[in-house]
């Protein structure tokens, strides 16, 4: 019996210090994205060397078949975690550090739209409001989130 214990202790004791090893080497990680259940990757956002600066994930308003959506992630994976770089949701307009930088005052809202990816620009994508119908509303409500490289952080402006 005694034999019995020390071999299953041993084999606990190299279970553990295998791990440790693999998980420092990183052949045991798991994967940042699978926190981001019922999202969708649509986009990689690069700056202007071709570095990655993140991954636009979107969620879908089941109320709508033409796109409309109710929340927008701009995230990096950063070792085994992922770090949110921009958040956008019914609420409003969210920077990296989770402070509002546009916030929602419309009463019926319905949701956004991603506009198509500009040509040549792939550190910005711009967003715009729907209506109850699902069509986005005049140019006023468009909004460009643009990579901002002094601070390193997306930034919102009102579309001209």
């Amino acid at each position: 019996m005694m034999r019995r214990i020390i071999k299953v202790s041993a084999f606990c004791l190299f279970i553990l210090i295998c791990h440790t090893v693999w998980s420092k080497n990183g052949l045991f990680k798991t994967d940042p994205y699978a926190a981001l259940k019922g999202y969708n990757r649509v986009r990689a956002l690069n700056g202007k060397k071709g570095e990655l600066i993140g991954y636009i994930y979107i969620k879908n308003n089941l109320n709508y078949t033409n796109g409309v959506l109710t929340d927008l992630l701009v995230v990096k994976a950063n070792n085994n975690k992922l770090d949110t770089l921009y958040r956008i949701d019914s609420k409003g307009f969210f920077n990296s550090q989770g402070k509002p930088e546009l916030k929602n005052t419309v009463k019926q809202y319905y949701g956004f739209k991603l506009s198509k990816e500009l040509k040549g620009h792939t550190d910005l994508f711009s967003v715009g409001d729907v209506d109850r119908n699902g069509k986005l509303f005049s140019d006023d409500n468009d909004f460009l989130i643009n990579w901002n490289y002094q601070t390193k952080r997306f930034e919102y402006y009102p579309m001209p």
